[in-house]
């Protein structure tokens, strides 16, 4: 995009009147998207953690740019990260939209989420870009921004110039439009309060449509970078030595070999343990996984096996709490015949079951001292006797052990050995939680819910805003296990096509338990919401409002709050509430009789005291 000065303004377009709902309801299911959680000092867009950052913040970052790299380098990065902003926004309405959603219905979302990110104001509400069809050569759009943050800052800066100055929003604009119509769209600022105008103007048109669309796309040329969801060794993004070396970059949780595997994240937590992953997998040295139950240790033990050089042969899983403690030296090391009563014949144990791969022993700290002693032998020199044999075998096994006890507490109490710990501790990796690592949730979620879905034979049509919410906000107890548990009890119980929402997600005995957060309300004010999942419908009618029922009803299903019974449900709560159980006054607020309103709260499971009820 060049400078555009106001002297030298692009002649005004003719377009036609935009026949595009702009309605209020959904900006507000827009706003709804946002989770505010000081406990956890985070902040969420649906699936995406966000900031909140001053204006102030906004203009000395830009102005540091502008000082450091000069005007055109700190316009091209400014275009450009906002334009991958632009993107993924776009992929996620996409997403969120589903199939019914209409070209036109996407496009008017970008300019929704560039006013509730605060950055402008798309004039009319919105209106302006969804002009025809952008997939089409003859798509020619054009939209009026207002309260530029980018104009109010600059101006303070720098005064009026001769150029525009609205980059991010130019950037973030082209990405938005670029995904949405699977095509290169460059949107120019023609006019900018900055340059004098009284108002911002933009044109959007296909790239092949400007005459000079070089000027644009140099603002957006750049080398390309790894997908946010690939995964690329530090050494191999540092080491510049040897440009003839080439690493390919390891997809994080994709890939053949992980196909269906619920290893993914994008989560700073998960990142640090695929790095150690990665250090560990090529030697020889022995891994002790640490973390709690359901975190994903027996996973991580086949990841470190499938990026060795055993991928090719056995890996071998033992559970040992599993195994009766009289038979752990017999599964583990062998036997032979005669060796106890019942032992028919000579069998070979898990270690030469795994001769020349990887033995993975889960549980490690149930084993037995006597079990430990001849594990200490086989992890010092490879040598090992069935039980019932005095032959030595020797056995080439990596091994690699998971426990959620603090092995360091059992030996200072005497239940596992000293020198055994220290022989399975050479390369410790801790698992984090998933409590510490909810930006992997969405990318979980998606891979779960796409593996239930096919083993159960369900076409789930997606996962609603506040059932995701709900999912990001649990303290998750048991994990990722529990994470599992929780989606394929939600996959079966959902019908076909049906969305996923918050009453799938129930639990066998109780609701999903999140820690408290906030929401936005009617007016704009952040307002506690740690309910709102399990009686949304009910939150929304409680409010202090003058909407009539019609803009009640409409606000309810534009956000996506309530099933019927809910509201059914929050209706008959707040009557009885607001009557004090007065049951016969409460009947005639909902236009019911007592019977009828009688037979709705049994419906609830909350059968009426006959003793207490005042009438």
């Amino acid at each position: 995009m060049a400078h555009h000065s106001s002297s030298s303004q692009a002649p005004r377009i003719e377009v036609p009147q935009l026949v595009v709902d702009m309605k209020m309801p959904q900006i507000r299911e827009l706003a709804n998207r946002l989770r505010f959680s000081p406990d956890e000092g985070r902040i969420w867009m649906d699936k995406r953690r966000v900031v909140l950052i001053q204006s102030e913040t906004f203009a000395d970052l830009r102005e540091e740019l502008i000082a450091g790299l000069g005007l055109d380098k700190a316009r091209g990065l400014l275009t450009r990260i906002y334009y991958a902003a632009g993107q993924r926004d776009a992929e996620d309405a996409v997403k969120a939209a589903g199939t019914n959603a209409t070209l036109r219905d996407l496009l008017a979302v970008g300019g929704m989420m560039h006013a509730l990110q605060g950055y402008l104001l798309p004039e009319r509400g919105g209106e302006g870009l969804a002009v025809g069809d952008p997939r089409r050569d003859d798509y020619c759009g054009e939209a009026y921004w207002k309260e530029s943050l980018a104009d109010e800052v600059h101006i303070k800066q720098h005064g009026i110039g001769s150029y525009a100055v609205c980059w991010n929003a130019v950037g973030y604009s082209s990405g938005f439009l670029t995904r949405c119509a699977g095509r290169s769209i460059l949107v120019r600022e023609v006019e900018c309060r900055a340059s004098g105008s009284a108002r911002c103007r933009i044109i959007a048109k296909p790239a092949s449509q400007w005459e000079d669309a070089a000027d644009d796309l140099r603002f957006l040329e750049t080398e390309p970078s790894p997908h946010p969801h690939v995964y690329v060794p530090l050494s191999a993004r540092l080491d510049t030595s040897n440009p003839d070396v080439s690493r390919a970059p390891k997809p994080v949780g994709g890939g053949p070999q992980t196909e269906g595997s619920a290893f993914v994240g994008t989560s700073t937590a998960f990142y640090v343990l695929q790095h150690k992953i990665d250090c560990v997998a090529q030697t020889q040295a022995t891994v002790l996984l640490l973390g709690e139950s359901g975190v994903g240790k027996s996973l991580i033990a086949r990841e470190i096996h499938k990026r060795s050089d055993r991928s090719t042969t056995q890996f071998v899983e033992v559970n040992c709490a599993a195994i009766p403690e009289q038979l752990v030296e017999s599964e583990l090391f062998g036997v032979e015949k005669g060796a106890f009563s019942g032992a028919s014949h000579s069998r070979p144990g898990r270690f030469e079951a795994a001769h020349g791969g990887t033995l993975f022993l889960d549980e490690i700290g149930t084993l037995s001292m006597t079990a430990q002693g001849k594990l200490l032998r086989v992890l010092q020199n490879g040598e090992m006797e069935r039980l019932g044999s005095n032959k030595t075998i020797s056995t080439d096994v990596r091994v690699i052990a998971a426990t959620n006890e603090d092995l360091k507490v059992a030996v200072r109490e005497g239940r596992f050995r000293g020198d055994l710990y220290f022989r399975l501790n050479v390369f410790p990796i801790s698992v984090p939680p998933l409590r510490d690592r909810r930006d992997d949730i969405p990318l979980l979620t998606d891979r779960l819910l796409t593996r239930f879905a096919t083993r159960h034979g369900r076409n789930i049509s997606g996962i609603a805003t506040r059932a995701m919410q709900a999912l990001l906000h649990h303290t998750w107890p048991g994990n990722i296990r529990e994470l599992e548990n929780v989606l394929e009890r939600a996959v079966i119980m959902a019908q076909r096509d049906e969305l996923l929402d918050i009453h799938h997600l129930s639990n066998a005995d109780a609701t999903l338990i999140s820690s408290s957060f906030f929401g936005v309300s009617r007016t704009g004010q952040l307002t506690s919401n740690a309910n709102a999942d399990s009686a949304g419908s009910e939150q929304v009618l409680s409010e202090k409002t003058s909407l009539s029922i019609s803009e009640l009803a409409e606000q309810i299903v534009g956000t996506g709050m309530g099933q019927w019974t809910e509201i059914e449900d929050a209706l008959v709560h707040a009557a009885i509430k607001q009557t004090g159980g007065n049951i016969k006054r409460a009947a005639a607020l909902l236009g019911l009789s007592r019977s009828q309103l009688d037979y709705r709260y049994r419906k609830m499971g909350r059968p009426f005291d006959r003793g207490t009820d005042p009438d």
